[in-house]
């Protein structure tokens, strides 16, 4: 009953649960963004640009989705070959990307299609690998063999309560405060992204955990 330290030392379990609940916490935030996006991102669009019909805001949108999938492979290779199995520094990278293009699309995003469309596939690359991270290996990663399944279902939980919540407060925004309001959260919600998995990283790195 015990995570994995780099230099093969044993990590009690009690500490590799604090570890896990941060990275459920994280995983959240990601899953928030992703599933705000793509439910939200055809009609933002629609109302975004006057010009485009349902139909070509809904094809638009899948971007997010198709240029997500590489970020994904994109993601496990280079925490592999790059940082060699180390999951964090790239979560942290990536994480970072999320919060810059997310910024950009609530500044400037609203101003030229492409720009929108654009901006929505770079949010998509640097989200998804993340996602995958933090819910795939590093989830295995950071415990035993024997603790690996539980880990994964706390991060994976934790995470599920993502989409649930975003339906009800991006709609709440919607209706009463508007898209800019939408917009400004996904902000801050990939903004407290960067704060949570630049932590992990730094904990990480002090703790000599190969993770």
């Amino acid at each position: 009953e015990e995570g994995k330290h780099s230099d093969n030392k044993i990590l009690p379990w009690n500490e590799a649960l604090k570890i896990v609940i941060v990275m459920g916490i994280l995983y959240f935030c990601f899953k928030f963004l992703r599933y705000a996006l793509d439910s939200w991102a055809p009609m933002l669009l629609e109302e975004s640009f006057a010009n485009i019909d349902t139909a070509t805001a809904g094809h638009l949108s899948t971007v997010f989705d198709w240029v997500g999938f590489l970020g994904v492979i994109a993601g496990g290779y280079a925490s592999d070959k790059i940082f060699r199995s180390h999951r964090t520094p790239v979560i942290f990278i990536m994480s970072v990307g999320t919060f810059i293009s997310t910024l950009l699309l609530y500044l400037i995003g609203g101003t030229q299609l492409w720009l929108f469309v654009l901006l929505l596939g770079v949010i998509g690359f640097m989200m998804m690998g993340p996602d995958s991270l933090l819910s795939g290996t590093a989830a295995m990663d950071v415990s035993s063999k024997e603790k690996a399944v539980v880990a994964t279902g706390i991060i994976n939980g934790l995470g599920s309560i993502g989409p649930v919540i975003q339906e009800l407060v991006i709609g709440y925004l919607k209706t009463n405060h508007g898209q800019s309001a939408v917009f400004l959260l996904l902000v801050i919600m990939a903004g407290t992204s960067v704060v949570g998995c630049g932590a992990l990283w730094r904990y990480c790195k002090k703790q000599h955990l190969a993770l």
